[in-house]
């Protein structure tokens, strides 16, 4: 880690107008690429217009990089280091949401105004996979010999529909025995506002996220015939409103809830920046957690960081439509979204219970859990180090991301997952994510390249 001095207070704040100059260019060009992903390819003439753009911006990576393609176009780009002992990946998705309605420019069409870069991927994603190929562009050029390190730089096409991009990808890497010392996703950034008496910025950077687990609950009655002969009281579709009636009652009480330790080190490591008497609260949070934790699973989005999700989704009943005649068979899917799988499955089994009680079957068709990165661990870390030389003033601190992003997909290939990326957000920018008027600092997207070299240089 000593190996490399990090720039100076002054080279850190001045990336040349010139040189941001080029950055937005390169960057608007991708953002005018509408990259929303269907899967009848209505949007592939946009892809490829990107892919021509990426190409032709960064001639290093073009021609010293060796490239793979997954399913429609995830891309990895792999530079081989020189004595190589360790497998780094940079990641961020280019697949974008649509536009959507109550932006003042179009959001497909990358607008200057204000210091700030408007439209749609400028903050998810495309300014992150940016920035990553900018600063390994630069790397290149400047005759960086990437000692120690293959660094491996991915991009899915379809992460914004849980597509199949990273999943691909992760298959080949078992298949052929290539494990990462390093993941870095996007899924944090700083932000302002997230924790109750902190004035400063905050660098919230995701040690892990909330899984998937899919739950087909089916019933099967016997009773058979026209309705207006059949004695039996209940069908499957009565089952089944029963079985989630009873499911939905008992949910607070299933999943009570848990500090789980990056949950708890989010408040901690926020502490010396807390007021009185906020600091006193989350500075003692083993003795006040009870009185914490009943605040916040009132509080919907801080419960998700406590407790299992759980949501019934896509109903249906059959096979036979004929109203006259009790349908046999129906059933509800219920997704489950925890933090430990543990706990899961404990909760499961009263689930399960409640099934039996009313004719329901419960069983597991798909899930996708990931574990989580050791906080105090050297790939988390050398990122807050970084943090700190790039952005003194503010707050950093491991958290919990209830949403999901591709890293998951690593679970089994990576030793360290971390979900950050160096965007530095207001409260209006954070709220424009998946909404109108999206925008980055064009100062930030400097920033973004800084960070990047200095950790593929540093990991």
């Amino acid at each position: 880690m000593e190996k490399y001095l990090l720039r100076t207070e002054a080279e850190r704040k001045n990336v040349s107008e010139e040189k941001l100059g080029e950055y937005v260019k390169i960057l608007s060009e991708m953002i005018n690429c509408k990259t929303v992903f269907t899967e009848n390819g209505e949007n592939a003439k946009e892809y490829e217009k990107l892919y021509s753009v990426i190409d032709k911006a960064f001639p290093n990576i073009r021609e010293k990089a060796e490239r793979l393609t997954f399913g429609k176009g995830c891309f990895v780009y792999i530079i081989k280091g020189k004595n190589a002992k360790k497998n780094i990946m940079l990641m961020s998705h280019h697949d974008v949401v649509e536009g959507g309605e109550g932006w003042e420019s179009d959001p497909f069409s990358a607008t200057e105004k204000d210091g700030r870069l408007f439209g749609r991927g400028t903050i998810d994603t495309k300014t992150s996979i940016f920035a990553e190929l900018a600063a390994a562009e630069e790397l290149l050029s400047e005759g960086y010999d990437f000692e120690g390190i293959n660094l491996y730089i991915g991009s899915s096409n379809n992460e914004e529909t849980s597509g199949d991009g990273m999943v691909l990808a992760t298959e080949y890497f078992k298949e052929n025995g290539i494990y990462f010392d390093t993941v870095l996703d996007e899924g944090g950034a700083i932000t302002e506002g997230m924790i109750p008496g902190v004035k400063c910025k905050s660098a919230m950077v995701a040690v892990h996220e909330k899984s998937r687990h899919v739950f087909r609950c089916r019933a099967e009655v016997s009773s058979k015939g026209h309705t207006s002969l059949n004695g039996s009281s209940t069908s499957s579709v009565e089952a089944i409103g029963k079985f989630v009636a009873e499911v939905s009652k008992k949910a607070p009480k299933i999943y009570k809830g848990n500090f789980y330790p990056e949950v708890k080190a989010t408040f901690e490591r926020h502490v010396p920046y807390m007021a009185f008497p906020m600091n006193i609260l989350f500075g003692n949070i083993g003795l006040f957690s009870p009185i914490i934790k009943k605040i916040m699973m009132g509080i919907p989005a801080a419960s998700a960081m406590l407790s299992t999700g759980m949501f019934f989704t896509t109903a249906s009943s059959g096979p036979d439509r004929n109203i006259q005649i009790r349908d046999k068979e129906a059933e509800v899917t219920l997704m489950l979204r925890c933090v430990r799988e543990e706990d899961l499955y404990r909760g499961l089994e009263e689930i399960k219970a409640i099934g039996k009680k009313h004719g329901v079957e419960v069983e597991e068709i798909y899930h996708d859990y990931c574990r989580p990165t050791d906080f105090n661990g050297k790939a988390f870390a050398l990122v807050e180090k970084l943090l700190h030389q790039n952005f003194p003033d503010v707050a950093v601190a491991p958290f919990l991301l209830t949403a999901a992003t591709d890293a998951r997909r690593f679970t089994d290939v990576a030793e360290n997952i971390i979900r950050f990326a160096p965007v530095d957000l207001d409260k209006k920018q954070f709220a424009s994510i998946h909404g109108a008027n999206e925008n980055i600092r064009i100062k930030n997207i400097g920033e973004c390249v800084l960070f990047y070299k200095d950790f593929i240089k540093m990991v």
